[in-house]
C-alpha cells in the first residue's frame, strides 16, 4: 500500500484518465474477434463504436505532457530514468509476442524478427515505440516551450488542430488517394497531444466559466459530431469507401480525436477531486491509484490475454451481436489483465516486466 506522502503526490484526474484510456485501448481491439480489424465493422453502430473508443492512446500522450513537461532534471538523468521505465518491458513483451506468434499463432517469419528495431512484432506495441522517441526528445521540447512561452504553445496547437482538418477534404477538394500525403499531414503529430496535455494541465480551458463554456462546447461538438457527419454525408458522394471514412475520422491526428480527447481531459479534470482523501473516500484512494499503476502492464499484455484467455473461454460471446461481444470481452480482458499484472508485480524486479 502507498504511504500517505506517495498518495498525495499523485494527481487523481490523471489516474482516472489513464484507466479510461487503457480500457478504451482494449475496446478498440475487441472487434478483431469477429472482423479482421475494427475498421471492418460495416454499420452505423460500428462507426459510432469505433469513433467513441478511437481516442484511447492519445490520452496517454496527453498524460505524458501533463506529468513530464516542463522537464526539471538534467537531460541525461531524465532520459535514463524514462527509458528504464519503457525499454525493458518493451523488449520482454516483444519476446513474449514473438513466442506467441511462433508457437500458438503459427505465423512467425524471419522478417518479423528482422524488423523488430523499427516495427513492433505486435501492433499494440507501436505506442511504446513512439513513447521511446518522445522521451528521448522531451528535454529539447521542454527547452523550446520555455523559449516560446504560453502564447507560442498556443500557436503550435492551433496550427496542429488546423492541420487535422486536411484529411477530411479527400473528396470535395482533393482526390481520395491524395489526403494522406500533404505538407501539413504530420505537423507535430503525436507531439500535438503531448503539448495539449501540458497546456490543459497547466493552463486549462475556460470550459465551465459562465458565458464562455458554451463556446467551447460548440467547438468540441463541431469536431465530435459535425465533422464525422460531413465525412459520411458529404464525402460519401465521391466514391470513398466505408473503410476510408472510418480511417479518416479515427485517425489519431483527426479533428474528431483531438476534440474527443480534449472533452474527456477537461471533463475529468474538472470533476475529479484535487487530492485523494483516504479517510473519507477510502475506495477511491485505493483503487484508482492501484489501477493506474497497473495500466502499462495491462496495455502490454492485453492482446495475449484476449487471444489466449478471454476469447477461448467465451466462445458464446463471439456468436452474440458484435457490440455486446466487444464490450463484455473488453471488460473481462481488463479485469483478467489487472489480476495478472498484480501477480506479476509481486515478482522481484517486476518493473522491468510491467513498468513501475
Amino acid at each position: 500500500m502507498m504511504t500517505e506522502a506517495q498518495l498525495q503526490r499523485r494527481i487523481p484526474y490523471l489516474d482516472i484518465l489513464r484507466v479510461i484510456a487503457c480500457l478504451l485501448v482494449i475496446l478498440i481491439h475487441t472487434p478483431i474477434r469477429q472482423y479482421d480489424t475494427y475498421y471492418n465493422t460495416p454499420s452505423i453502430a460500428g462507426a459510432v463504436y469505433t469513433v467513441l473508443v478511437a481516442v484511447n492512446c492519445n490520452l496517454f500522450f496527453m498524460i505524458t505532457g501533463a506529468l513530464l513537461l516542463p522537464v526539471t532534471m538534467s537531460d541525461k538523468r531524465f532520459i535514463k530514468r524514462r527509458l528504464l521505465v519503457v525499454l525493458p518491458p518493451l523488449i520482454l513483451w516483444s519476446i513474449v509476442y514473438l513466442l506467441e506468434h511462433a508457437f500458438l499463432l503459427h505465423n512467425f517469419t524471419p522478417r518479423l524478427l528482422a524488423s523488430i528495431l523499427f516495427h513492433p512484432v505486435e501492433g499494440l506495441l507501436w505506442y511504446v515505440y513512439v513513447l521511446v522517441v518522445i522521451y528521448v526528445t522531451l528535454p529539447l521540447v521542454s527547452k523550446c516551450i520555455d523559449a516560446i512561452g504560453k502564447r507560442g504553445v498556443e500557436v503550435v496547437l492551433v496550427l496542429w488542430i488546423l492541420s487535422s482538418f486536411i484529411p477530411y477534404q479527400h473528396g470535395v477538394f482533393i482526390e481520395a488517394t491524395q489526403y494522406s500525403h500533404n505538407m501539413f499531414g504530420a505537423f507535430a503529430n503525436y507531439y500535438g497531444y503531448v503539448l495539449l496535455g501540458y497546456y490543459l494541465h497547466h493552463y486549462g480551458l475556460p470550459v465551465f466559466t459562465p458565458g464562455k463554456g458554451w463556446k467551447w462546447i460548440a467547438l468540441l461538438a463541431f469536431g465530435i459530431v459535425v465533422m464525422p457527419m460531413f465525412e459520411f454525408l458529404v464525402q460519401g458522394h465521391f466514391g470513398i469507401t466505408w473503410q476510408q471514412h472510418i480511417d479518416t475520422i479515427t485517425n489519431d491526428i483527426s479533428v474528431n480525436n483531438i476534440a474527443m480527447a480534449t472533452l474527456l481531459f477537461v471533463t475529468i479534470q474538472h470533476f475529479a477531486p484535487k487530492h485523494y482523501d483516504r479517510k473519507n473516500h477510502a475506495a477511491a484512494a485505493t483503487w484508482w491509484p492501484m489501477l493506474s499503476k497497473c495500466t502499462f502492464g495491462i496495455y502490454l499484455s492485453q492482446m495475449l490475454i484476449l487471444r489466449q484467455v478471454v476469447w477461448p473461454l467465451t466462445p458464446w460471446l463471439g456468436r452474440t451481436h458484435w457490440v455486446v461481444d466487444c464490450l463484455v470481452s473488453g471488460v473481462l480482458a481488463f479485469v483478467v489483465c489487472f489480476i495478472a499484472v498484480l501477480l506479476l508485480r509481486r515478482l522481484p524486479r517486476s518493473r522491468y516486466l510491467v513498468g513501475k
